[in-house]
């Protein structure tokens, strides 16, 4: 038996295997050797199950929309689903209210009874394990931000986190959790309580303070609420920590694609080893009994690996990913796809129905996913999440290629497409489009720079995870204007005079010199990911799993919800009579083509078609980088 959708979470229950839910609301038990058991039924509401737990022959789980189900532990048959539109305290919510979408993971499981934020979010549910009725619903312990995660490690002091950063002390036994601590200004994904030192961990996604949107890692708290120490080892989302059965050890990583190994034996904070080399960014871990290690990343893919981070084996899952769609230089409707694998070569066909799609070449590379394209004479420039800066010709041939030295994040090309910039956590780097060769180096304050763009002009313009934007004239090192907006971006492009960034802050319009001119954000339920602006309509995509329409005054007029994955890369194609089309790419390999000819009132969405591309394994190899000084890392 084969798992072929996406692993959202994973669990290891001892004497029993490891957990496994997907994006489409099942779960599954895998073997020591990660096979698959069994898996529990298709339910015609399965949305990605991001909260799971279990106890006393239960599993717990709940989707992004807030449903809550249950499952037998020994079958996997399902057995309650709570709709998370109709369990509620009508008297609670506001006019019109509905259930909104949250990768939510928090689950509280103590003496009999379930606690779990709902799909709105200003209410909790209280649940009897045994019978799973509902005996109380009551305001959220977080007023209105789900619970990220309860923490009930502890027989008496128990702590909640949320998504905007906060920590909670207190107790399920009395639902009184009057003490809080602010250690973060985005998600702690997890809180874990230290046996060995009596204290807590808890991750951090943005940091906080001098350090927000610069660096994060892992903060320790003591048992009265005090922030003792942090490690900010990390540039990018934290989304776990936890320990070993002796707590000697504690693993920790997150969207940076590196496993960090701490030696706990002392209460002094120092990372032992670090393990790299995932095929992808890593979103979940959890421990057996015996000490081996379970790491879950984006792709679907699990890795086990022993206490000391050897590699033992992994899950061989079949993966795709649509991660960016450009145009070709010669023809628009050729379009290259940065994918999971490589790059996909597409091709608009027309048909008595509309336009379709055609997909001509599909290349895979070797490398690791190619995170972003750019096209150029002939062919196209990709970087790749294991620090690859490659151009291929059509038909695959790879004319050159780098690799960086720290992880890249966007590409683009100037205007004559004789240069290319790559943004990466190390600064950007500037190359020769034709040859490969290293033309400049350019900085900013620093920081990781996480998005980049050439204006008309040639001048580079780069911004930072921070959300510092500046532009450097082409030959020119010093920033000529500069900006901070404020809130990190995601892409950045240049268009009609404007620079346009979307990222924490939805969607923005830049007048270089001037500042932000205009703003696209109303309805997203997360960071905006991708977007298009053409003929007047603006599209956006969010990791809410959403698309919403804009007209470009910012009059809401469509909205596409309950999607399949994440839609990472959005671009315009168009019919024989010129109508524009939205074409999305989505992290399954899905490639959706959506008419925009609805009225307004009728959400100005279409789906014309769907198109899947080959899924294919990751390869990767796993890398150790030792520190055995001792203090901080």
């Amino acid at each position: 038996m084969e798992l072929t959708d996406r692993i959202i979470r994973i669990l290891h229950v001892d004497g029993v295997g490891l957990l496994a839910s997907d994006a489409f609301g099942r779960v599954h038990l895998l073997d020591e050797e990660l096979q698959v058991i069994r898996s529990s039924p298709r339910v015609q509401q399965g949305r990605p199950l991001y909260g799971l737990a279990f106890a006393d022959g239960w599993v717990i789980g709940k989707d992004r929309m807030g449903a809550v189900m249950r499952w037998s532990l020994d079958t996997l048959d399902i057995v309650n689903r709570l709709d998370p539109a109709t369990v509620c305290d009508p008297s609670m919510l506001i006019e019109g209210e509905e259930p909104s979408p949250v990768s939510s993971r928090g689950i509280g499981i103590w003496e009999g009874r379930v606690f779990i934020t709902s799909g709105y979010h200003q209410q909790m549910l209280v649940l009897d394990l045994e019978t799973f009725d509902v005996l109380e619903i009551r305001p959220n312990i977080c007023d209105d931000s789900p619970m990220e995660w309860a923490s009930t490690d502890h027989p008496t002091r128990h702590a909640v986190s949320d998504k905007n950063g906060n920590l909670r002390f207190g107790s399920f036994s009395t639902l009184e959790f009057p003490e809080l601590v602010k250690l973060d200004d985005g998600n702690i994904h997890r809180v874990r309580y230290d046996a060995r030192h009596d204290r807590f961990w808890c991750t951090q996604d943005f940091g906080e303070g001098e350090t927000a949107d610069v660096a994060n890692g892992v903060v320790i708290v003591s048992m009265d609420g005090e922030k003792l120490d942090e490690c900010l080892f990390a540039r990018d989302d934290v989304e776990f920590v936890i320990f070993s059965p002796d707590y000697s050890r504690a693993y920790s990583g997150g969207f940076d694609g590196e496993l960090h190994i701490f030696d706990n034996s002392e209460r002094e904070l120092h990372i032992e080893r670090t393990v790299s080399g995932f095929s992808h960014q890593l979103s979940d871990i959890t421990l057996s009994a015996s000490g081996d290690v379970f790491v879950l990343c984006q792709d679907g893919e699990i890795v086990q690996l022993a206490p000391d981070g050897t590699f033992v084996r992994g899950l061989g899952f079949r993966r795709q990913a649509v991660w960016d769609i450009q145009p070709s230089v010669e023809d628009p409707e050729t379009l290259y796809c940065a994918t999971d694998s490589g790059v996909a070569v597409a091709e608009v066909h027309h048909t008595a129905s509309g336009p379709t799609l055609r997909i001509l070449e599909d290349h895979a590379t070797g490398y690791g996913f190619t995170r972003r394209v750019a096209p150029v004479d002939g062919g196209w420039i990709g970087i790749t999440r294991d620090r690859h800066v490659f151009r291929a010709a059509r038909g695959g041939e790879v004319l050159w290629t780098r690799r960086l030295p720290s992880l890249l994040h966007t590409v683009a090309t100037s205007p004559d497409r004789s240069r290319t910039l790559i943004a990466g956590n190390a600064g950007a780097v500037e190359l020769d489009a034709v040859t490969g060769e290293e033309l400049a180096t350019l900085t900013l304050d620093g920081l990781p720079v996480w998005a980049c763009t050439y204006l008309p002009s040639g001048d580079r313009v780069l911004a930072t995870r921070n959300g510092v934007i500046a532009v450097f004239a082409e030959q020119s090192a010093e920033p000529s204007w500069r900006l901070a907006q404020g809130e990190y971006p995601k892409r950045m492009w240049a268009q009609n005079g404007f620079v346009y960034v979307v990222g924490d802050g939805g969607l923005k319009e830049i007048e270089t010199g001037r500042g932000v001119t205009r703003q696209w954000t109303d309805l997203l339920s997360n960071t905006a990911e991708n977007a298009t602006i053409n003929d007047g309509l603006v599209c956006v995509s969010s990791y809410g799993m959403q698309i919403a329409a804009y007209t470009y005054d910012d009059e809401f007029v469509g909205f596409l919800e309950d999607l399949p994955d994440y839609p990472k890369a959005l671009t315009i194609v168009r019919d024989t009579d010129g109508a524009a089309h939205l074409l999305a790419g989505f992290r399954t390999g899905l490639l959706s083509l959506y008419r925009l000819d609805k009225p307004a009132e009728d959400g100005t969405f279409a789906k014309l078609e769907d198109r899947w591309l080959p899924r294919r394994s990751a390869h990767y190899t796993l890398t150790h980088h030792d520190n055995p000084t001792t203090g901080r890392a």
